[in-house]
């Protein structure tokens, strides 16, 4: 069968990119199994370079995995571990004694992620703009070498993105149309369980998804002010989004490695202690100090740190640093660094960061193209203000650029939409191809 023909529908690109996704995985396998990268992947695929801590979540999963063979789902259940790591230990359970412990066996997990991934940057595209501009993004996200090697890994960053990114989705369609009563109901207790989710999995980033349902109440304000309507639905999707938000951290644990201070959040009510902190904006300023003089003890060095001895410790210290930090969150790995060859990255993978930020300062600019032609609509400038916030934030609290690397590529892959509509725009605009139908507005 041609593949242009097999390529009809959605889901065939899916059951490609799937495919491809085990290739990838396999392909990792077998340079760390026959030891041809020894420093970069260790022999069970492990990125012993890149995703150092996929050694510890494999451990635990090994554990876990032996645990409820030997003592039932009952202890299995009630021993703390990270979700993530809890997914890996049945996949271990099942196919351990088959495939071993390694990426491969955690594969049926990861491709399933990979693909969620996705199909959401797809509906996220044809949502805000049209399938043509999902088709793009989705293929984009797709080919991109760093993240596609971090997918296949055992950690938590895929899990975490795909639940951002469906509550991203779920935010967008609450601002771009009107849902009834029992949609609303149904959107707004599903997204809430997302949101529940995402703290258990992803609790030292808490306060993107506070961001994004705050943001999205503002948008959302606004799109009705102006349309003059109240859309009772959507209200109700985002009072049981924002009730679950403001409960969630003071009231459930957000488990993390064994040995670990849980995540904390200025978010949550404040504790009894004596030396608790009061007040929303001490609290913020205390974390982002906390995190930022927390991250040195926490990553290698070896050329990889920027500004590590600059200390946060006022909302002066903050305010000032802002545009440095904008320029690291956007723009890091830094030019002077793409080539250097200290620390435990490696000099190849610093090369390839390199080429992929020479990629993104054109796409920041097709961004940048998308922003203005599509201006009226105000659902886009959900995931562009989601993004710009989150990556200053980054840009403040972490000094290490492998880990910034990683930890944004949620705000990349939103951006990444934003892009593919930004290529849209100048192929028509030179008449390479035709123009596509866009998506709804609440304007």
């Amino acid at each position: 069968m041609h593949l242009k023909r097999f390529l009809t529908k959605p889901i065939h690109y899916l059951l490609v990119a799937a495919a491809f996704h085990v290739l990838v995985a396999l392909a990792v396998f077998l340079v760390g199994h026959f030891q041809l990268l020894p420093n970069t992947i260790d022999t069970h695929g492990v990125g012993i370079s890149f995703a150092i801590d996929g050694l510890t979540y494999r451990s635990l999963a090994i554990d876990s995995a032996d645990l409820l063979r030997q003592n039932g789902i009952g202890e299995w259940l009630s021993t703390p571990l990270p979700f993530h790591a809890r997914l890996y230990s049945l996949l271990f359970a099942l196919l351990g004694n088959l495939l071993g412990y390694n990426i491969l066996t955690a594969e049926p997990l990861n491709v399933l992620l990979y693909v969620g991934i996705l199909s959401l940057v797809y509906r996220i595209g044809r949502e805000l703009f049209d399938s043509r501009a999902g088709f793009i993004a989705a293929t984009l996200v797709a080919l991109w070498p760093s993240f596609l090697l971090h997918s296949v890994q055992l950690i938590r960053d895929p899990l975490a993105i795909l639940l951002l990114l469906v509550l991203l989705l779920g935010m967008i369609v609450v601002l771009m149309r009107p849902v009834t009563i029992r949609q609303g109901l149904a959107l707004g207790v599903a997204l809430a369980l997302v949101v529940a989710m995402f703290w258990k999995v992803r609790g030292n980033m808490w306060t993107v998804a506070v961001v994004l349902v705050a943001l999205t109440l503002v948008f959302f304000l606004v799109c009705q002010l102006l349309k003059r309507k109240v859309w009772v639905g959507n209200w109700l999707t985002l009072v049981l989004v924002t009730a679950v938000a403001a409960v969630v951290p003071s009231y459930v644990r957000s488990v993390t490695v064994p040995g670990l201070h849980e995540p904390t959040t200025a978010f949550a009510r404040p504790g009894p202690e004596p030396e608790a902190t009061h007040g929303l904006i001490p609290r913020l300023i205390k974390q982002i100090s906390g995190h930022r003089s927390g991250n040195p003890r926490g990553y290698f060095t070896g050329g990889s740190n920027i500004d590590a001895e600059v200390r946060l410790d006022s909302g002066g210290d903050i305010l000032r640093y802002l545009p440095r930090a904008a320029a690291i969150g956007f723009l890091a790995p830094f030019p002077n660094m793409w080539l250097h060859r200290n620390g435990v990255a490696g000099g190849a993978a610093r090369l390839l960061s390199g080429v992929e930020m020479l990629v993104w300062y054109f796409l920041y600019v097709l961004v940048l193209i998308c922003l203005w032609h599509e201006r009226r609509q105000l659902a886009l400038w959900l995931p562009a203000a989601l993004a710009t916030v989150s990556l200053i934030a980054l840009g403040l609290v972490v000094i290490n650029a492998g880990a910034l690397y990683r930890l944004r590529y949620a705000f990349l892959i939103m951006l990444t939409v934003l892009a593919a509509k930004g290529m849209e725009i100048v192929a028509t605009r030179f008449g390479w191809q035709h123009p596509a139908s866009g998506g709804g507005t609440c304007l």
